[in-house]
């Protein structure tokens, strides 16, 4: 019988430095790692038009008001069926590598509405899951985003003006709940606030709680989600 590989998920939201440490820490490594992450997904395997800033969003990941009576105020994520079975297969693919025997690394984006992190949790049941929470203050996060000035980055010329402003709006406006959403679980098996750390400091860290052993929040999630 095949000796499942590791799984090690980071979890963070956007300017937390979870894709550039996953990146590292794939380089790092002598074992035969394999790497993805969330941008990868949302940016190069969903269908575009059914992703958030698409013209069908709504049959896929759509943004809408956290309350509904502030049309232009904050937004979050809703999850049309095609979108929660998008996340279920992408789950099962990374339990299926752990199956054949491989190691991945995966940064992520664990809500908990939509049920993202149970999902998860369910799918990789049995399997050696290490999950690491990077989790830098908030205005450490907008100032980091601010830095990468995603307004000169976008192809205006192809997008147009407008419709650049207003992927930048709605990005600006989803923040405030992906810092809520992706850190309202608080079981971890390493949380890592990144403000003065850089990523190798942080691979450092990682790598040592994989030596030091065992991983047990999911086993802790999967409790709690079984038993409520």
């Amino acid at each position: 019988m095949t000796q499942p590989g590791q799984i090690v998920v980071v979890n963070g939201t956007s300017g937390s430095g979870k894709s550039t440490t996953c990146e590292l820490f794939q380089k790092r490594q002598d074992g035969y790692w394999l790497l993805y992450g969330i941008d990868h997904f949302t940016a190069g395997t969903l269908p575009n038009q059914f992703g958030h800033h698409g013209p069908r969003a709504s049959e896929g990941i759509q943004a809408v008001p956290v309350d509904p009576a502030q049309p232009d105020g904050a937004l979050r994520w809703q999850f049309a069926d095609n979108g929660m079975k998008a996340f279920a297969a992408l789950h099962e693919w990374m339990a299926a590598v752990s199956r054949q025997g491989l190691n991945v690394v995966f940064d992520h984006l664990l809500f908990s509405d939509p049920p993202v992190l149970q999902d998860l949790v369910s799918r990789t049941a049995g399997l050696p899951v290490l999950l690491v929470t990077l989790k830098p203050p908030f205005d450490v996060l907008e100032r980091r985003v601010a830095e990468r000035q995603m307004d000169k980055k976008l192809p205006i010329d192809l997008l147009g003006e407008d419709a650049a402003a207003k992927i930048v709006d709605r990005l600006t406006r989803l923040r405030p709940w992906f810092y809520e959403e992706v850190y309202r679980n608080p079981v971890t098996d390493l949380l890592i606030d990144t403000q003065a750390l850089g990523p190798e400091a942080v691979c450092q860290q990682i790598e040592a709680r994989l030596a030091q052993g065992p991983y047990t929040a999911f086993d802790i999630l999967r409790a709690q989600f079984e038993g409520s």
